[in-house]
């Protein structure tokens, strides 16, 4: 079942283990893409093999069962020998569709020298919660040691550029069967080799074959990888910065180092620790607050919506929330201005800003909207629109989720607004996602509260400016 050694753009490849429900259908669906489809049969002790007799795919056999790093490393291989550009992967149990791969391609040939990841993650509902939540911790860890925010660092529908593997060398066992694809992340990011990320759906069907990862036991496994790498670079503290605090809370500084940032933490965390906890725990108990007693209405006649990342340059689930809620302020008040904030923010092609007034005029006839387009967080958001839009009327109506309203009022306080709160959602609905989510907004409070407090007590006039 060989396919000649061509030269082909890019080949595909499936690792495949007690898939005779899908494994057929998936390399059919593959073959419209590519003549180059490799399954690698992990060993499979059911008909796996046997579904693929008669489909002109290159089929490689594993006499054990070796895991899905040893699988896919076979495969990628196979692929290399064949001058590939890119290589694909998905799996074969039907959660990745083949349909897909053209949206993947296309952003990769925007993005030629980086890792394209499928992301699933913005489709919340269509997952387990175990595994949402599983891969947000897993997300967290990665992000940390690569240096940069990554999105789904789970999926295994991916597109690699070929030279990520001219001099990689990464650990395969059947024991990191589910640590390869984060280990390979943290490798690229160390020979300067991103990721980016395609939104696509999350398909976990419920008469789906059981997954072969296990939560618990797979996410330790993958800490322990991500703890070494960190320990091995002095706990990498950049990375933490820019991979999970920097894309939140604070403006960059461009072509510099941004040593407020830096200062700013490091002072909130010898608060935290002097305090044994208490004053994260105080500013926890002031987010869950005003999340709970947030209202949906509001009086003043500029309404501000701060943006959200986009998934496939469109609004997602919390910024459509925000825009509707703006449309049904406006319904009854067609005179209101409107302020969208955002700019380009990861893989987009437009801004958020942009995003939303697109969304906005499906939706409402109005002429009063104003984009701010420069931003990427909540503290330039309303940096800029005090200097470029507001300078003089500081009335307006802030629009954003409950579990941000804390932070985004008290930030535009500090820039001198006089402000009322708007939640996009009607009620506060409380869940463990929910809970984590106040906590990583309690901790961005505390580190922009603890900063604004030591720049006016030692006089730092420079972090005050670009606090206030």
């Amino acid at each position: 079942m060989s396919v000649s050694n061509q030269k082909h753009e890019f080949a595909i490849v499936i690792p495949a283990y007690n898939e005779t429900a899908t494994i057929r259908d998936i390399a059919k669906r593959a073959l419209a893409y590519s003549t180059l489809v490799i399954v690698v049969d992990d060993g499979s002790t059911d008909d796996t093999a046997s579904q693929l007799d008669d489909i002109s795919i290159n089929f490689i056999k594993h006499e054990k069962n070796k895991g899905k790093a040893v699988s896919l490393w076979t495969g990628i291989q196979f692929a290399l020998h064949n001058k590939v550009k890119y290589i694909v992967t998905l799996d074969a149990d039907g959660q990745h569709r083949p349909e897909d791969i053209p949206m993947l391609l296309d952003k990769a040939k925007h993005k030629p020298n980086h890792i394209i990841i499928g992301a699933r993650l913005a489709d919340k509902s269509s997952i387990p919660a175990k595994r949402y939540y599983a891969n947000r911790i897993a997300n967290f860890w990665i992000s940390w040691a690569a240096g940069y925010p990554i999105s789904d660092s789970q999926s295994g529908f991916r597109v690699y550029p070929y030279k990520l593997f001219d001099d990689l060398t990464i650990p395969i066992s059947k024991r990191r069967s589910f640590v390869f694809e984060s280990e390979i992340l943290i490798k690229a990011a160390q020979q300067g080799i991103r990721s980016v990320s395609v939104a696509i759906p999350a398909i976990y069907e419920k008469s789906a074959r059981a997954s072969h990862f296990r939560g618990v036991s797979d996410i330790t496994l993958i800490t322990l990888m991500v703890g070494r790498s960190l320990l091995s670079r002095g706990l990498y503290l950049p990375g933490l910065y820019r991979g999970c605090i920097v894309p939140h809370a604070i403006p960059r500084q461009d072509d510099k180092t941004d040593t407020d940032g830096y200062l700013m933490l490091g002072v909130s965390c010898l608060l935290m620790l002097l305090t044994a906890g208490t004053s994260l725990l105080l500013a926890f108990l002031y987010v869950l607050l005003i999340a709970i007693d947030s209202t949906t209405q509001c009086k003043a006649n500029k309404i501000v919506i701060f943006g959200k990342r986009l998934r496939n340059n469109l609004p997602g689930l919390c910024f459509r929330q925000r825009l509707d809620r703006a449309v049904s302020l406006v319904k009854d008040n067609a005179d209101k201005q409107i302020y969208i904030l955002g700019g380009i923010i990861g893989s987009a092609d437009i801004s958020e800003a942009q995003a939303g007034r697109d969304y906005l005029q499906d939706h409402i006839e109005t002429n009063n909207i104003y984009l701010e387009q420069a931003s990427r967080n909540t503290l330039e958001n309303l940096k800029n629109l005090k200097t470029h839009f507001l300078q003089d009327d500081n009335h307006i109506s802030l629009i954003t989720n409950r579990y941000h309203l804390a932070r985004a009022s008290l930030i535009a306080e500090g820039f001198g607004f006089k402000i009322e709160r708007c939640s996009a959602e009607e009620a506060y609905s409380a869940s463990v996602g929910g809970i984590l989510t106040i906590l990583a907004e309690a901790f961005h409070l505390h580190w922009y509260l603890t900063g604004r407090v030591y720049a006016k007590l030692t006089g730092n006039q420079r972090m005050l400016s670009r606090l206030q």
